[in-house]
């Protein structure tokens, strides 16, 4: 049993490192696309994203508490602590006794800051493009919250991810009213996918900071 929970440790490590080194490849010519969204990043955007991760983590840790199967993913089979596949097999390494295996989250959280506007981009036009309704704009949330349980989410924190889809779905609808009159559906599209992936990377991008903060002091 130990080595089959420790293969499956180092096969997520694995996709983890696939996880970000591939978009980092395929994406090497569009480079210009992550500052892009990175001059949009406005205090004011930042302060409503950190409050929206607030209100997640207090729903999240609730639901965990008061409902305890819901605080349970899939990476609980092969660690402590559940969550993203792409992040806690290697926040997982934090813990070594080896300073240089401590070191290698740092690298890998590095890196994967400048996959987060790819990342957004990808979900943001599977949830919210084509969606410029309220009356289609919670159903596209729910199934954004519920879907990060695939990837290794607890049920508690999918369903507090909800709320994430509603944000970044507003942003979305603001910025298509905004321009639909003026550059017509389409760029008017385009600028909605834009706002929300901008809201998108920003709020992942908090996520991100902390756990690079945290694994800079577990060196």
């Amino acid at each position: 049993m130990d080595f089959l929970i420790a293969a499956g440790k180092a096969l997520l490590i694995a996709f983890a490192v696939a996880g970000v080194a591939y978009p980092l490849f395929v994406e090497r010519r569009n480079y210009q696309f992550v500052w892009q969204v990175f001059k949009r990043f406005r205090f004011g955007l930042f302060a409503q994203a950190l409050g929206v991760l607030m209100v997640i983590a207090v729903v999240g840790v609730t639901l965990s508490i008061s409902i305890p199967f819901l605080k349970y993913g899939w990476p609980n089979l092969f660690f402590d602590v559940g969550g993203n596949f792409l992040i806690t097999p290697i926040s997982d390494g934090s813990k070594s006794s080896s300073q240089f295996v401590r070191f290698l989250p740092i690298l890998f959280f590095v890196a994967l800051i400048f996959v987060l506007p790819f990342i957004a981009k990808f979900e943001e036009e599977m949830f919210r493009k084509g969606h410029e309704k309220w009356r289609t704009i919670p159903w596209q949330s729910v199934k954004f919250g519920l879907v990060h349980c695939l990837v290794g989410v607890s049920l508690a924190f999918g369903i507090a991810l909800i709320l994430a889809g509603l944000f970044f779905g507003q942003k979305y609808k603001s910025a298509f009213d905004r321009n639909v009159q003026t550059l017509g559906y389409r760029r008017a599209q385009e600028e909605a996918i834009m706002a929300s992936t901008v809201a998108h990377t920003m709020y992942n991008m908090i996520v991100v900071t902390v756990l690079l903060a945290l694994a800079l002091v577990a060196l």
